[in-house]
């Protein structure tokens, strides 16, 4: 390969790479478009504070959790985080990873029931709708 060879594939590379850069730049603007962020769980309720744990991948199948999204359709499981206020569980959050809508609950024990009272919710990001 003589230098004038060298220097014409050097050439179409760097061109190629520039136009490669400038692609992946164009990606990473729609991926941050597109990403939602996280609501804020409440930090209390009424003057009750609430600690909260991780966001974790909700167990299935669980009778109080709907699987998948109601709103845009995403196949779950959806995520859970659990409140504790005086060092028990009262409180739970769900949520869906793709739209990021969220109901956040009270957990109250009725006997061997827990009856769920909604006090806080974060509508899906982006307009999803099913």
């Amino acid at each position: 390969m003589s230098e004038v060879d060298y220097r014409a594939a050097y050439l179409a590379a760097s061109a190629e790479a520039t136009r490669l850069r400038a692609e992946v730049e164009a990606l990473r603007a729609e991926l941050a478009a597109h990403q939602r962020t996280i609501p804020a769980l409440p930090t209390d309720d009424g003057g009750t504070p609430i600690e909260w744990g991780p966001w974790e991948q909700a167990p299935t199948p669980v009778s109080h959790i709907p699987v998948d999204c109601d709103q845009c359709a995403h196949p779950g499981p959806p995520l859970l985080a659990l409140g504790r206020a005086g060092g028990v569980i009262r409180y739970q959050a769900v949520r869906c990873p793709a739209c990021q809508q969220m109901r956040v609950c009270r957990r109250d024990h009725i006997g061997l029931r827990v009856h769920l009272t909604e006090i806080a919710y974060h509508p899906p990001q982006g307009g999803m709708r099913a």
